[in-house]
């Protein structure tokens, strides 16, 4: 019903969800009980629902989306290539790393 009436949010091609009991909130550690509402977090959790990562920001400062599309195309990228690793900054198109004591100081 949001995305149906909010002239904000109608055009957002992606799904939303709400938590109006904050259960979810809860269950993740962003429910503030004294405000009812969240902290601004966001969870990474990969197809097996494992939480890979976790972001928990002030009220007043917004997250970055790229970021979290990057890092989601970084967990895609070394989940198909096992024994690799996605360095700090890497990007799509960009070489992995190899991972283990060898590699050590290497890069």
């Amino acid at each position: 019903m949001w995305k149906q009436t909010s002239p904000t949010i109608k055009n957002v091609w992606f799904p939303m969800a709400g938590d109006p009991s904050g259960s979810v909130s809860r269950a993740y550690g962003v429910w503030k009980s004294a405000s009812g509402l969240n902290q601004r977090g966001r969870f990474i959790i990969d197809p097996e629902g494992v939480v890979q990562a976790v972001e928990v920001l002030a009220e007043p400062v917004g997250r970055n989306v790229d970021e979290l599309i990057r890092q989601i195309r970084a967990m895609q990228a070394v989940r198909a290539h096992p024994g690799q690793a996605a360095p700090a900054g890497w990007t799509p198109g960009e070489p992995l790393i190899h991972t283990g004591k060898e590699y050590i100081g290497v890069y």
